[in-house]
């Protein structure tokens, strides 16, 4: 993506703590608010997640769990072996690299395993998910698919769109459940979770939330809010409106952004000081 800086302000202050200039107890957080502008956007690449709950069970401490987070770009794994002393595997990278892990997390996306059913139910030739109706029937009637397995190309919302994600997955089954239940005759209207996409986890101790639209594209603005180990807030604007969110760490702006997004109210008067933590928007837009 090519983006350039419209307009901000930054080096803002929040201090924690003692009001003693000499008191070593207090904290300073630097904060920074300012807004971009998309002008060319060539990625399409969209991202899987994982549960909440995947590392229960497993000891994630050993000897890097010190380490500062390192992210290798442009490499692809060449190889994985376990002849380490120190570390549990020693994993080689194409770009030459050779990293030393205690665990390795396997993400890469999701594949619908719909080849069971090829010959029997419809199954989409792009996603390769069971392709279902509006009440999350497939081609069989008595036959209904849910999460993962399943296509669906009938929801045509700017701010939804189907990511086989954990979430999604029980959203759905709640909804299919209640098709299910119904008669044929019974009108049965697709509910809040088909409206805006929304996904929550957690990721390195952060709460993690995404709303709407989050990935930025060609023609839009961000605003951005980030406090340095605290939170980093990205909203994704067009025309004044914003359209989708991206907030890790405790914003408390998740329900605040959740209803701008759903009735596409004008905030361009605001600008990015609606990001500015001394402003109560949530009083603001009650």
């Amino acid at each position: 993506a090519v983006v350039s800086t419209q307009s901000g302000y930054y080096g803002r202050e929040s201090k924690s703590g003692s009001n003693n200039d000499n008191d070593e107890s207090s904290s300073v957080s630097k904060q920074q608010i300012f807004s971009t502008k998309v002008t060319d956007n060539k990625s399409c690449v969209m991202g899987s997640a994982l549960g909440p709950d995947w590392y229960k069970g497993y000891s994630l401490d050993g000897p890097s769990s010190s380490k500062q987070l390192e992210i290798e770009y442009g490499c692809e794994i060449v190889s994985i072996d376990t002849d380490s002393n120190d570390f549990n595997l020693n994993i080689k990278l194409t770009n030459g690299k050779t990293l030393q892990s205690d665990v390795l997390v396997s993400a890469t996306g999701v594949i619908p395993n719909s080849e069971l059913f090829k010959d029997k139910l419809e199954v989409s030739e792009l996603d390769h998910g069971i392709i279902v109706n509006k009440r999350m029937q497939t081609n069989v009637p008595s036959v209904f698919a849910a999460g993962d397995i399943c296509s669906i190309p009938w929801r045509e919302c700017e701010n939804w769109k189907q990511m086989r994600l954990w979430t999604q997955a029980m959203q759905q089954g709640f909804y299919t459940a209640r098709s299910m239940a119904a008669s044929e005759d019974d009108l049965i209207e697709p509910d809040m979770s088909f409206e805006l996409f929304t996904h929550s986890t957690k990721l390195f101790g952060f709460k993690v939330i995404l709303l709407g639209r989050f990935q930025e594209w060609e023609g839009c603005e961000c605003y951005f809010r980030i406090t340095e180990g605290v939170e980093f807030v990205k909203l994704v604007l067009t025309n004044g409106r914003i359209q989708g969110a991206l907030l890790i760490g405790e914003t408390d702006l998740e329900e605040v952004m959740e209803n701008l997004i759903l009735n596409q109210m004008d905030i361009s008067q605001l600008g990015e000081s609606i990001l500015d933590p001394n402003i109560d928007i949530e009083d603001y837009f009650d």
